[in-house]
């Protein structure tokens, strides 16, 4: 089934944080199962008591470190999802595509700014759609006329006109204020490209195979009055003739 929209692929955030916390919690296990041995051994009578005390504040500051890193890596993995599921989309219009992305954010003055950047794609300018399965199924690329814009949040809002045409909310977007690119590479954020990558290519089709719009001709839209005959005043001069010259 063609989709018009797509969401970001989330799941890929938890994964990552697995990933790093298992790389920094094994080197932290290792240095407490070291400490812990230098321990046992210098519980003797003639052990080390004050090297005994150090490997205890060795582990302490492992496990503390190691709890700060999970806590502050599930935060983060939190907020990202939360944001991306939000900001991160792709969508497909009857004219061109939409890229989102969720680029940050900042306080000011108490104030929570979002940006995101938001790339359109328009199909006239459209000359390649590329994706290799094998190598890079979560990666897609577009080649041709793209415009990449960045800006907070809620100044990048659009509709579509009736025409199909994208416009702006904020009109000045829609000549100015962009970043031209002649290509645009997705990785991991929308998951795997294979039903994007179908999508695309089957609404760039319908773009290019669209029968043209006939131009406007304001006469085809005038109802022209009929002339009427001219009549005199006297009705024998409106009666049908039968004479014939020979």
């Amino acid at each position: 089934m063609l989709r018009e929209y797509f969401h970001a692929d989330t799941t890929i955030y938890p994964k990552r944080l697995k990933t790093v916390i298992i790389a920094l919690l094994m080197p932290l296990a290792a240095v407490c199962v070291f400490c812990a041995a230098n321990i046992v051994f210098n519980l003797r009578a003639d052990g080390d008591k004050s090297l005994a005390e150090l490997m205890l504040r060795i582990i302490a500051g492992c496990v503390a470190a190691g709890m700060t890193a999970c806590f502050a890596g599930a935060y983060i993995v939190e907020k990202k999802q939360r944001r991306h599921a939000r900001f991160t989309y792709f969508d497909i219009l009857p004219k061109g595509m939409i890229y989102s992305r969720y680029a940050g954010e900042h306080y000011l003055y108490g104030e929570r700014t979002i940006y995101r950047r938001l790339y359109y794609i328009p199909f006239s300018g459209l000359t390649e759609i590329k994706r290799d399965p094998k190598t890079a199924p979560a990666a897609i690329t577009f080649t041709g006329e793209i415009r990449e814009y960045f800006f907070p949040s809620d100044q990048l809002g659009y509709h579509i006109d009736e025409d199909g045409e994208l416009q702006f909310d904020n009109s000045e977007l829609d000549s100015r204020f962009y970043k031209p690119l002649d290509r645009l590479r997705i990785r991991y954020d929308l998951g795997s490209t294979k039903q994007l990558e179908r999508s695309a290519r089957h609404y760039l089709e319908l773009f290019r195979n669209a029968p043209k719009k006939r131009e406007f001709n304001i006469a085809e839209h005038i109802h022209q009055r009929s002339k009427k005959p001219l009549k005199t005043s006297n009705p024998l001069l409106e009666a049908p003739s039968f004479d014939r010259k020979w």
